[in-house]
């Protein structure tokens, strides 16, 4: 093992209040000690809210419940092997704390995680990027990437609207393979995720403050009991005095919305409405017209805003559309029984794909096979 994967595990040992070895403890002193960069990486990843959140699941003897949860998708003659590779590999938080790690040592130290020998020809497979493109209500647009934050755009539109409507709608569009924070006139924050669109008014004037939605996005609501903010989708309208909740609205999926605290209303194109508590996660089936709700760990469905993706026991092409939105890839199944297979996960968003893939062909018995920006998955 590579002294960074070596180090790596010793600082997940670490987070985690596992007792170290004689010789794991003085590799941690000495590593710690030799900079101040070391003392401030170990602090960073010991406070990080995912760091926080693998240690609840250790606690909650996570590893046994997902061998279990694994297990009733296999026949008996292949339990014991499965059984033996799911801990090896899924098993323990433990093992999931070591890959983020691993990957945060590797991003402070500029080290290659992937060695030349285990390249899986997938160089057109990479993770997105702060990216989207402004579309003025006149019909001119602008380039945004990282370079050009969040206050230079509030102040490019201000001066772009001098001789416009400041009611008008302009545009936010996010590609696939990126993502957009952006915060409204009233103070409302928006993370935009990849393949979405957002349409606001430079100001809110009238009696609501109205944006139109496509795609995903986490909204941070400012309170205005006078001015309830409405979100417009495809399907219906949310409506909200002042919340954090998360939305889905692609066209190829059904609705459903996650309320992360405060209450929020929805009320479909047809009038029908229903209204949510925190915590609680609403599916809209637009073909049948019919709600569903249930209790859900709101962190699932907002853990990309802090660069995380969370997976629980989803549908591999549940989890599949959801990577390849941000990967920019496409996606096909062998056989349709492979769409089915429910598998959990945490990958960091800005992370080598193959992280998560290496480690579902191990658990499932499944292939995934690269060419260029194609995943094809098929059985072993």
């Amino acid at each position: 093992m590579d002294k960074t994967n070596h180090i790596s595990r010793i600082i997940a040992d670490k987070v985690l209040g596992q007792e170290l070895s004689g010789e794991d403890a003085r590799e941690f002193e000495e590593w710690s000690k030799a900079t101040t960069e070391n003392e401030i990486l170990f602090e960073r990843v010991k406070s990080m809210r995912t760091s926080r959140e693998i240690l609840a699941l250790e606690q909650e003897d996570y590893g046994e419940k997902m061998v279990v949860r694994v297990m009733t998708e296999k026949g008996r003659r292949e339990r014991r092997t499965v059984r033996r590779r799911f801990r090896a590999w899924l098993g323990s938080a433990a093992a999931i704390l070591l890959l983020f790690v691993t990957g945060w040592v590797l991003l402070q130290t500029g080290h290659d995680l992937f060695p030349e020998k285990r390249v899986l020809s997938c160089n057109m497979i990479v993770p997105g990027k702060v990216e989207a493109v402004l579309t003025f209500a006149d019909g001119r647009t602008m380039n945004i990437t990282d370079k050009l934050k969040e206050g230079e755009l509030q102040e490019s539109l201000r001066k772009e609207v001098v001789d416009q409507n400041e009611s008008a709608y302009h545009t936010l569009s996010v590609p696939p393979g990126g993502e957009f924070y952006y915060a409204l006139a009233d103070g409302t924050k928006i993370w935009l995720n990849s393949d979405s669109e957002l349409r606001f008014p430079a100001s809110f004037t009238g009696d609501k403050r109205q944006v139109f939605l496509k795609g995903e996005a986490f909204f941070d609501v400012v309170k205005n009991k006078e001015q309830p903010f409405v979100v417009s989708l495809s399907r219906g309208n949310i409506t909200v005095f002042g919340t954090r909740f998360n939305v889905t609205d692609y066209e190829e999926s059904r609705l459903s919305t996650v309320l992360v605290e405060g209450s929020i209303g929805f009320e479909t194109q047809g009038g029908q409405s229903i209204k949510l508590k925190p915590s609680e996660r609403l599916v809209y089936d637009e073909a049948n017209g019919t709600f569903s709700v249930e209790q859900v760990d709101p962190a699932l469905y907002t853990a990309w805003i802090d660069k995380m993706f969370i997976f629980n026991g989803q549908p591999l092409s549940e989890i599949m559309d959801t990577l390849s939105r941000w990967y920019d890839f496409d996606i096909s199944f062998e056989t349709e029984d492979i769409k089915n297979i429910r598998l959990s996960g945490r990958l960091n968003r800005y992370q080598d794909i193959r992280v998560l893939l290496n480690t579902y062909e191990e658990v499932a018995n499944i292939k995934f096979k690269i060419e260029g920006k194609s995943i094809t998955i098929s059985r072993k």
